[in-house]
């Protein structure tokens, strides 16, 4: 898909999501709203892809598919309406960075991890 340069995406680290969910439950004051958590870079699908080549020290192919072939391929995992409403929300973001947030420093005071440190704490799962 053409758009593979150009759809942005904020990575998050799972483990923001639990460090930022105990700040939460750990002091009353932070409940009753909502918090949008993000990683700290926003990358397109192809930074994210080199990321993980740097990582795994391998080259990483980049075949760009039609929306069909896409649907096609990831058939088996996504259904179709839900690959559709997917290919719709990463067109409806082309060209355009994802927002950031200072949520994760905020509540706990400490910036949000990289995607390549989660690739690098993943980099085995990749190897294989």
């Amino acid at each position: 898909m053409g758009w593979l340069n150009s759809v942005y995406a904020e990575p998050s680290h799972a483990a923001e999501f639990a460090a930022t969910a105990a700040a939460v439950l750990a002091d009353p004051a932070l409940g009753g709203r909502p918090y949008t958590v993000t990683g700290p870079q926003s990358l397109t699908f192809t930074d994210q892809i080199g990321i993980l080549s740097q990582v795994t020290g391998r080259d990483i192919a980049i075949k760009h598919v039609s929306r069909q072939e896409w649907k096609a391929e990831m058939a088996e995992y996504i259904d179709g309406p839900v690959g559709d409403a997917l290919l719709d929300y990463w067109q409806s973001c082309d060209g355009r960075p994802a927002e950031l947030t200072p949520v994760v420093e905020d509540l706990t005071g400490r910036p949000a991890r990289t995607f390549t440190s989660w690739a690098g704490e993943h980099r085995a799962a990749f190897l294989n």
